[in-house]
């Protein structure tokens, strides 16, 4: 119990910082799902490219929210367990974001792929943008300790 409050006091203390990796995250997502990567996952994932005009804000609205929640938690965590570990340079908080990607989204990701018969490259482009996701809040929270 004791470690949960930890967590909501660094909530309270860094609740900008917070919302500033959401945000670098959206941005993240866009670049990552837009221009660099976007043609490619839409053909694995068998979407339809909308045509101009056709696609709205509105529309993304569901998956936003879901992914406000789910950043907020790993970064009041993520964050949380960067405080206690006092690490000597953001290079170590990369690691550490690592280590926690690693079991817990690559190898889900790799567990519901090869359930699903996705390819190696699918899994790889969705697992790689959210380690890249990780690291950037990482990096942004370790900045803030």
């Amino acid at each position: 119990m004791i470690h949960l409050i930890a967590v909501g006091q660094y909530v309270q203390t860094h609740i900008l910082w917070i919302l500033i990796a959401i945000l670098a995250t959206y941005v993240l997502g866009f670049t990552w799902h837009g221009p660099l990567f976007g043609k490619q996952w839409m053909a694995l994932n068998k979407i339809t490219p909308p045509r101009p005009g056709e696609m709205k804000f509105s529309m993304m609205l569901p998956g936003l929210a879901a992914n406000f929640v789910m950043v907020f938690l790993q970064a009041a965590v993520l964050g949380r367990a960067l405080q206690i570990l006092a690490l000597a340079n953001v290079g170590h908080a990369l690691i550490i974001a690592t280590i926690i990607w690693l079991p817990f989204t690559a190898m889900t990701f790799v567990n519901s792929y090869a359930w699903l018969g996705k390819s190696a490259l699918h899994m790889a482009m969705d697992s790689g943008y959210y380690l890249a996701s990780t690291w950037l809040v990482a990096a942004i929270l370790y900045y803030t300790l």
